[in-house]
């Protein structure tokens, strides 16, 4: 039997417990990745231990061989912020790296005889650039520098917009640097395939949407809540949910109320700002915050909603509620990346009050609904994390194929 090749992945974060979005596409791919290569994980914080990563490590299910961490230091004068909003590089690129780090991961990367090397996120390319003699792939969760204009352009006039438009400008100029030092390249939809054939038109891409995990979400044949509760899921402190919740709250929820006063809302996600809790003050609306398992509350919705205006990639919490049996009602901004087929496995409206309306569809037409619901499901079984992952490891093995060549 041949010995498996090594691989090393760098990751801006430890993409354990699985619970947000980016986290959970990490831990699906380098779950897969490690059926098929020995995988080390490199992994940067702002906090976490190396002994906290080892207990977490213990619960990463023994999928890699091994784990380090970088502790990054960073001083957070207001010089030192202002001389890296005026220096070259992106501050979401500085962030996740300093000399120290840098140089413990080149002494750690050339002790090892590694076949090929990952950067899981744009970000962690200045660790990839430390063995430019090995083979290198890049996954990309979305493209950042799209990310932060459109982030910019919907904020209103201050400072976080004008860091955002200059951050997306630097990111455009690093994207155009960097991405062709890579041998091949992963995305969560094909738009995003394209931006970065922009940059690197002979660069491998695979586009890799979002998947599910189908053992773990599955409906419970539980009856739903009565009132009707409309479920939102998504990491709160990320702009593109912030906006999306502040768009349904604004234009979106009164309509619904008018017609249906005793619908209530659960917001669900990780590290809401005050904007967002306070909207717990309004009647019929729950800010949950973090769990550690949405199941729960995907079975009691009876609808979720996805009023997303800005991002790229795929949505993960649409496919697990389709998993779960739950009707989605989304924007075309939310579905994107996704093969849905409105009408069938999702009701897509761009409009407040066609929003309204899908919503309001949904709880007074019981054929509707389940017609909705059967259809994503059906639709999600497409998305097991097994199945569209599998070509993570095809890219990785062509790569280093032809890089021995």
């Amino acid at each position: 039997m041949s010995k498996l090749r090594k691989i090393a992945v760098f990751t801006p974060y430890f993409p354990y417990p699985p619970n947000t979005g980016g986290k959970i596409r990490s831990y699906h791919l380098i779950k897969l990745l490690a059926s098929s290569f020995e995988v080390d994980l490199y992994t940067t914080s702002h906090g976490l231990s190396q002994e906290n990563a080892n207990n977490l490590f213990d619960c990463f299910d023994r999928i890699v061989r091994g784990v380090v961490v970088f502790q990054i230091q960073k001083t957070w004068r207001w010089w030192d912020r202002l001389s890296r909003i005026l220096g070259p590089l992106p501050r979401s690129v500085d962030y996740f790296q300093d000399p120290q780090a840098l140089l413990r991961a080149w002494i750690l990367l050339n002790q090892e005889s590694y076949d090929g090397l990952v950067a899981d996120e744009l970000c962690m390319t200045p660790y990839i650039e430390l063995r430019l003699d090995l083979p290198r792939v890049i996954w990309r969760q979305k493209i950042d520098s799209v990310h932060y204009a459109e982030v910019s352009a919907a904020r209103p006039w201050g400072i976080d917009k004008i860091l955002d438009w200059i951050e997306a400008r630097k990111l455009r100029r690093y994207e155009r640097r960097k991405i062709p030092i890579y041998q091949g390249c992963v995305t969560c939809s094909e738009a995003d395939a394209e931006w970065v054939r922009r940059d690197a038109p002979h660069l491998p891409v695979q586009v890799v949407p979002n998947g599910v995990d189908l053992d773990f979400f599955q409906p419970s044949g539980l009856p739903r809540a009565t009132p009707p509760i409309l479920l939102f899921v998504g990491t709160l402190y990320y702009y593109p949910n912030i906006d999306a919740v502040n768009y349904f709250f604004s234009e979106i929820y009164p309509r619904i109320r008018l017609a249906r006063s005793d619908v209530r809302v659960q917001i669900v996600g990780l590290n809401p700002p005050v904007s967002i809790q306070r909207l717990g003050d309004l009647p019929g609306v729950e800010v949950i915050g973090g769990v550690p398992d949405v199941r729960p509350y995907y079975e009691q919705a009876s609808v979720f909603i996805v009023p997303l205006r800005l991002g790229g990639g795929t949505r993960l919490k649409i496919v697990e509620a389709m998993a779960m049996g739950l009707p989605v009602v989304s924007t075309s901004v939310g579905a994107e990346g996704l093969s849905v087929h409105p009408g069938e496995d999702i009701l897509i409206a761009d409009d407040p009050q066609a929003f309204a309306e899908g919503v309001l569809r949904l709880l007074s037409d019981p054929a509707l609904w389940h017609r909705i619901a059967a259809g994503g499901r059906r639709l999600a079984q497409a998305y097991d994390w097994r199945t569209v992952a599998r070509p993570v490891i095809d890219l990785m093995e062509q790569v280093i194929r032809e890089w021995k060549r």
